[in-house]
């Protein structure tokens, strides 16, 4: 049935009604007055009720009109899922191409501080390389339904990257990668999500895709509660506790024990291809001697209010070894553990709260550190801790970083700006054993990007950047090499956001 055959319904609807109340005899009003009088309330009742309804219908049609479909006001561009009762279903993403060009050795589509050669290594005379893509392009679902419980919703979340489905010489073609993946009803959430040690609301605006050395990188499955608390104005307070996936990351120098994807160390060779099988499965891979014992746990606190927000975050981890017994020589048993924890300060500060005139203008910024933080420092994967090959036991890696950003808006806020230096430290133990064993780790990394992005039209973005970097390391040095590294960057990107 139309909308218009719905108005015309109820208007007749409220004409029979008014014809009810005319026709009342005089008579009838003389006899019964009081039951006249309660007819007339009850029939103005019910006129009023059916204008009400012809007032929603209008309103609906009208919004039908304008949207062509129903529309929620707390999602906007969602659609009504057909079947469902109130399930809301939101569909978008963004097409990104990036065109980079590296003034030294390249360090792969994106700036992997860890990948830096060290000066003198073999290939680093080669200089100039040109390398296109557009694998950073998202897809996103999302639902929403509203239920006594809180909302009820779904995300799932796609990109491009780290795909060796096809290559460059004919098709360029890429699979789609799972990024994030979580259900949540009200306050928890269940799946794969941003670790809770990240704050992803003081995120750089890089347009490299992994951006500044020192921050905090980490998309894993998990079980979380928010507790959220609103106070004046807009002040909210979000309490959050994580139960998240654990995966120990620790190094062995001498290859014998797999602490990682084949044992490999931060310039990706492999240190000791032959011991990394030695006593257990083929082919080596995250295990058997990794073991998780239980989950990572994260706490954060997190403020927001006009002036942007802050947060400190906490983390505790076991990282562990065992080989097992069976099948391994008895040499070669092993089976030990380390606690690790790591803290963490970070936040975005709104500058016009500062000085009006700076407008969008923000400041964000990141530092974490702790002794086993490890894989949660997105260059310094490996670092977790380092196994003694004497001793076999893990001895825990201090790890810390951070990063500062500035945005800028330039007037008419068509055009910005952002400046973003990193910083990454790891305070290495057992060099005398990496040396032995012909291994490094990165001791020291350090970033900087600069950009300028013109967002001529809604939803889309033109920008260039250029970044550097500077790597050090510890451990073997061979021949002819040094212990440090540089990478310098251009970029051009394109980017629409649908």
């Amino acid at each position: 049935m139309s909308t218009s055959h719905k108005l015309s319904m109820l208007a007749g609807t409220a004409l029979v009604a008014l014809l009810q109340v005319a026709t009342i005899t005089p008579a009838a009003a003389q006899t019964d007055t009081k039951d006249v009088q309660a007819q007339i309330q009850s029939l103005q009742k019910q006129i009023q009720d059916l204008q009400a309804q012809v007032n929603n219908a209008q309103a609906t049609a009208d919004d039908l009109k304008q949207t062509g479909g129903p529309s929620n006001k707390d999602h906007p561009g969602f659609i009504k899922l057909p079947g469902t009762d109130d399930t809301w279903l939101g569909l978008y993403g963004h097409i990104k191409g990036d065109f980079i060009y590296d003034h030294r050795e390249s360090v792969g589509p994106q700036t992997d501080f860890s990948a830096i050669p060290m000066e003198g290594a073999p290939g680093t005379d080669r200089t100039g390389n040109v390398h296109f893509n557009a694998k950073q392009s998202t897809l996103t679902v999302e639902t929403h339904t509203p239920t006594p419980y809180g909302d009820l919703s779904s995300y799932l979340d796609t990109d491009f990257y780290l795909s060796t489905q096809g290559n460059t010489n004919i098709s360029n073609s890429y699979a789609l990668r799972l990024r994030n993946a979580y259900m949540s009803l009200g306050p928890v959430l269940i799946g794969q999500w941003w670790t809770a040690f990240q704050d992803v609301g003081a995120g750089p605006n890089a347009l490299d895709f992994n951006g500044p050395a020192g921050q905090v990188f980490s998309r894993q499955p998990q079980i979380r509660y928010t507790k959220a608390v609103k106070g004046e104005d807009n002040e909210v307070d979000q309490f959050i506790f994580s139960i998240e996936n654990n995966s120990p990351d620790f190094f062995s120098p001498g290859g014998l024990f797999n602490g990682n994807v084949n044992n490999i160390d931060q310039d990706g060779q492999t240190a000791d291809p032959a011991g990394c099988t030695n006593g257990r499965v083929t082919p080596c891979q995250n295990g058997p001697s990794q073991f998780s014992r239980f989950p990572d746990l994260i706490a954060r606190w997190e403020h927001d209010n006009d002036f942007g927000h802050v947060s400190f975050q906490a983390l505790a981890r076991k990282i562990s070894l065992d080989t097992g017994s069976i099948g391994v020589p008895a040499d070669q048993v092993v089976s030990t553990s380390k606690y690790g924890y790591g803290l963490g300060f970070s936040g975005a500060y709104n500058m016009n709260t500062l000085y009006k005139p700076l407008g969008q203008d923000q400041v964000v910024w990141s530092f974490q550190g702790g002794p086993g933080i490890g894989r949660y420092i997105q260059d310094l994967l490996f670092n977790g801790a380092i196994l003694n090959d004497s001793t076999h036991s893990l001895d825990l890696v201090t790890s810390m970083g951070g990063y500062v950003g500035y945005e800028h808006f330039w007037p008419g806020d068509a055009w910005e700006s952002n400046l973003i230096l990193g910083w990454e430290k790891s305070k290495l133990k057992d060099v005398d054993q990496l040396i032995a064993d012909g291994a490094q780790l990165t001791k020291k990394s350090e970033s900087a990007h600069l950009n300028l992005i013109w967002h001529p039209v809604p939803n889309t973005s033109f920008g260039i950047e250029t970044s550097w970097g500077r790597r050090d390391v510890d451990g073997f040095i061979p021949a002819g090499q040094a212990d440090h590294g540089y990478m310098s960057r251009y970029q051009f990107t394109t980017q629409y956001n649908w």
